[in-house]
């Protein structure tokens, strides 16, 4: 632990990183199973078929709606990797771990997952509507893709995060080598 941080700023780095990481297994537990709900209930598939992606003669039945699934189980999964990687980042926080190589490491893969979120997102939503149409008759099926400011968000906060972990790991090197001179 640095001497240059105080013991109030630690605590307060702590506090936060302890509501971070309860935050990071509540995502995972609604990431990681609301899909699997979502799917089982054509009803809602239908619906938001219709309001989202202007899909109106769609197939709900089994095997479309486990392709559906596994459709969106891409961003749910790069998903996933991102709350990993922002949970172990914030274990570092915890430990009063700040500036070291560890920490740049997870905030680097938290920002190459949101750059990956980026992408994944409209191609899983493009993945669902082809799969909720390929049975339909020819002509009728869909070909559906979309992007939005929550896209591109995703993609320039991945940026940032990319830059911000080449700076932490600056900073952890400078500190490594200061080190060495006391």
């Amino acid at each position: 632990m640095p001497d240059s941080f105080s013991s109030d700023g630690l605590r307060r780095i702590r506090r936060l990183a302890w509501v971070v990481r309860a935050l990071c297994l509540l995502g995972v537990v609604v990431i990681g199973t609301l899909p699997f709900i979502f799917w089982a209930e054509p009803d809602w598939v239908a619906e938001v078929a219709s309001k989202l992606w202007a899909v109106d003669t769609l197939q709900l039945d089994l095997g479309s709606r486990l392709w559906g699934l596994a459709a969106s189980l891409l961003p749910a999964s790069v998903s996933l990797f991102a709350l990993w990687q922002m949970w172990s980042l914030f274990g570092c926080f915890a430990q009063g771990e700040l500036l070291t190589r560890r920490p740049a490491q997870h905030l680097r893969r938290l920002g190459l997952g949101l750059c990956a979120l980026a992408a994944a997102q409209p191609l899983g939503q493009t993945l669902v509507v082809l799969a909720l149409t390929w049975g339909n008759p020819k002509g009728q099926r869909q070909l559906w893709f979309g992007l939005s400011g929550d896209h591109y968000l995703a993609l320039l906060f991945g940026l940032l995060l990319l830059a911000l972990a080449q700076v932490l790991s600056e900073a952890a090197r400078v500190a490594d080598e200061n080190a060495e001179f006391i």
